[in-house]
């Protein structure tokens, strides 16, 4: 497929939009609009809109759609972003499979949710979780064999889905529950572009595809409304994330209802799971794909622990790492995240009409030449400290900014760490030869297959 704007892969700064200017992105279809085009190429597609503009419109059937392109029209956007937009269409999509918690909750119902839940991760709670996490990885390194093959992104989605549900309920978690959350979360975020962009009347047709998912979210709920009524029997802390939901309360001294518990733990199961899970699988394929970068991973790894297990307050020293994992979630990051305006809008030099759909990408700022130089590139060095700096506010927002930034961003980038820092110090990974990785875009950009080899280390 073209670029739909034709000089889009070597874009220059043009001054911004004015309100009467935003322009439509060409390639919409009859009827359908840009419906084609966004699922048929989406990682392509957004990436052009970068040449169209600050703001784009496209049309997803007959809803327009406004794209913002820009750092600074996005900060507009998003910081402090509760003022003139609520969550949108995307989170809209996301509620039928994690209920009305944090992560589709807007206004003064966002704010009461961010603040009972600031307890669950104080620092005392992310200790705990941090050993969880070391300690999952720890079993998955130790069952590992020199020369092994395995699809590695399957494997580590297994493993946040393990570090994920003993983070969440301690004790009781049953294979069945975590395989009900594992399963409902993927079809959840697999399907959850066309979701956005065909018309809700779609949902209402019994395909294959949507009887599945209906069966999934209901599985999955069931599963997790059963422990949680264990959970509210037993009655006691039991240092996990369920009972800290159970525990907290307001400044009443109300607490949560079972349906918000619900949909909390859904939140940071889809939080928890796939997105960790894909993550670490393009870490350890970065790691595993420029052998100066691992030399420097497995070197600082080995000074900074010295044969010792890692703990939380071993991580921040882990400084080359972290600027690898930075890199990895700039360039396989969520592909677009919504907004609705609340009334007319301004984003940059553009306005948004009221009550309009706003789409902000990640994927697209985070791939544009004027932000990140030679963007296709891993480059962990462009984060340092003399590098960082000249990359604009709102060009790199793997976690939002603003009132909806991801309150787990903490709990992600310790867990990425923490198991990273856990499998390098033992093993290499390297990718089966002849191996051609390729970008799927769901939710999330995941890698089609890893087939990986893991090796021992050699101090």
């Amino acid at each position: 497929m073209s670029h739909p704007c034709p000089h889009a892969a070597a874009v220059e700064i043009q001054p911004a939009a004015r309100p009467h200017s935003i322009r439509e992105a060409p390639g919409a279809w009859p009827v359908l609009g840009h419906i084609v085009p966004i699922l048929r190429r989406p990682l392509e597609f957004l990436s052009s809109l970068a040449g169209c503009g600050d703001v784009v419109k496209l049309r997803f059937g007959r809803l327009a759609v406004y794209v913002v392109t820009n750092p600074e029209a996005t900060r507009d956007v998003l910081v402090p972003g509760d003022l003139d937009y609520k969550r949108g269409l995307c989170f809209e999509k996301l509620e039928p499979g994690l209920g009305k918690g944090i992560a589709t909750a807007s206004g003064d119902e966002h704010k009461r949710l961010r603040h009972l839940l600031q307890p669950v991760f104080t620092r005392e709670r992310l200790v705990e979780y941090a050993s969880i996490m070391r300690d999952t990885a720890e079993e998955t390194a130790a069952s590992w064999r020199d020369g092994q093959a395995m699809e590695a992104d399957e494997v580590m989605n297994d493993l946040a889905l393990t570090a994920l549900t003993r983070s969440l309920f301690k004790f009781t978690v049953t294979p069945d529950t975590a395989q009900a959350i594992k399963h409902g979360m993927r079809l959840l975020t697999h399907g959850l572009l066309a979701r956005i962009v065909l018309p809700a009347a779609w949902e209402r047709v019994p395909t294959l595809g949507n009887i599945r998912f209906k069966r999934a979210m209901a599985r999955m709920n069931d599963a997790i409304a059963k422990v949680i009524a264990e959970y509210r029997d037993a009655g006691h802390d039991r240092g996990d994330v369920l009972s800290a939901l159970l525990s907290v309360r307001d400044d009443d001294g109300k607490g949560l209802s079972d349906q918000e518990v619900h949909a909390q733990v859904m939140t940071l199961a889809l939080t928890g799971i796939e997105a960790p899970g894909a993550t670490l699988g393009w870490v350890l394929y970065e790691i595993g794909q420029n052998p100066e970068v691992a030399a420097r991973v497995y070197a600082e790894i080995d000074a900074v622990l010295d044969g010792k297990a890692p703990e939380y307050d071993d991580l921040p020293k882990l400084e080359y790492l972290g600027r690898v994992i930075t890199e990895v979630l700039r360039l396989r990051t969520p592909m677009l995240f919504s907004r609705r305006t609340l009334t007319t809008a301004r984003a940059g030099e553009s306005v948004i009409p009221a009550d309009s759909e706003l789409i902000y990408s990640p994927y697209l700022l985070h791939h544009d030449a004027r932000w990140f130089p030679d963007p296709s590139r891993f480059d962990p060095d462009r984060w340092l400290p003399e590098n960082a700096k000249r990359i604009p506010k709102g060009a790199y927002i793997p976690f939002a900014a603003g009132a909806f930034q991801c309150i787990g961003k903490v709990f992600a980038i310790t867990e990425l760490t923490m198991v990273t820092a856990v499998l390098c110090a033992r093993w290499q990974l390297r990718l089966a030869p002849g191996t051609k990785v390729r970008e799927v875009a769901t939710a999330l950009i995941r890698p089609n297959r890893l087939p990986m080899t893991v090796h021992r280390q050699a101090w």
